[in-house]
């Protein structure tokens, strides 16, 4: 492989980089130091075009390197499918509290790191997420206790373990929870009557949520809130089969993220309201 911008020294790590990623993920050799899209301000050691995104690989001396930093929020408002792996030297001279900060921004930033020698050895450590999936931290001090390692752990599942969709079924199941214990707690003291509750039994979120509207035992704009967010996230369920929808639904999950978290600020308030426990 020829490289003219990557200083010479790490010539061996790109290749082994190369290596791994297209074993990874069963591609051929990524393109070197060329524009992925004119609109799109990166031109990175290697980059593969896949039919749902760009998968780009800068390599560095470090996990985190201060290039990044500067054009991640330029990347992320293209709104296009690019997940970012940095390759960086096994045996590199980083300090330990140098190493723990680069790997702590990695995750915040959702930016993949891997370490390789130049034998072709290496771990992709984390792998990233779309970065026009990315989010900023959750600020856990608005949320009540009961719900707050709940939310901690569905941001932890998007961002830091590079999961986005697990971490989207999180917030949802802890909706859906919520509501089919104030049912619980309505059909026990006689204010929900529908005859097709029968906890234990399986009954369709959709549909539970419809009576409880129907009935009004919550505040009607947050039962509403709460099956637009069912709806648009089953929507997003769906694979891809281009980058154009790719990009449709990485931002519809992650609008659908942001909007979960946020019935979680309400909905526990509206519960108490009604004079429910809220219960997950």
């Amino acid at each position: 492989m020829d490289f003219s911008i990557l200083p010479s020294h790490l010539h061996k790590i790109a290749e082994s980089a190369n290596f791994i990623i297209k074993n990874r993920y069963g591609l051929t050799d990524g393109l070197v130091e060329q524009e992925i899209e004119p609109h799109i301000p990166l031109r990175p050691t290697l980059h593969w075009k896949t039919p749902t995104q760009y998968i780009v690989c800068e390599v560095a001396e470090r996990p985190f390197p201060v290039s990044i930093k500067q054009q991640f929020a330029d990347i992320v408002s293209t709104g296009v499918p690019i997940r970012i792996i940095v390759a960086y030297p096994k045996e590199n001279d980083l300090s330990g509290k140098d190493y723990s900060s680069d790997i702590k921004e990695s995750k915040k930033f959702g930016i993949g790191y891997m370490s390789v020698n130049e034998t072709k050895v290496g771990d992709i450590e984390y792998q990233g997420i779309s970065l026009a999936q990315h989010i900023t931290q959750v600020d856990l001090t608005k949320y009540i206790k009961t719900v707050k390692p709940y939310v901690s752990e569905a941001y932890e599942h998007y961002m830091l373990k590079g999961d986005p969709d697990v971490g989207l079924q999180k917030i949802g199941q802890v909706i859906e929870s919520m509501l089919y214990n104030v049912a619980v707690q309505a059909k026990k003291d006689g204010s929900f009557v529908y005859i097709g509750f029968k906890p234990p039994k399986y009954i369709a979120q959709a549909l539970l949520i419809s009576e409880l509207i129907k009935e009004n035992i919550l505040d009607i704009s947050i039962l509403v809130r709460c099956k637009d967010f069912a709806n648009d996230r089953n929507a997003v369920s769906h694979k891809a089969k281009s980058r154009k929808k790719a990009a449709e639904i990485e931002a519809k999950m992650k609008e659908n993220f942001i909007i979960g978290t946020r019935i979680l600020q309400d909905l526990p308030l509206k519960i108490k309201d009604k004079g429910y426990k809220v219960k997950i």
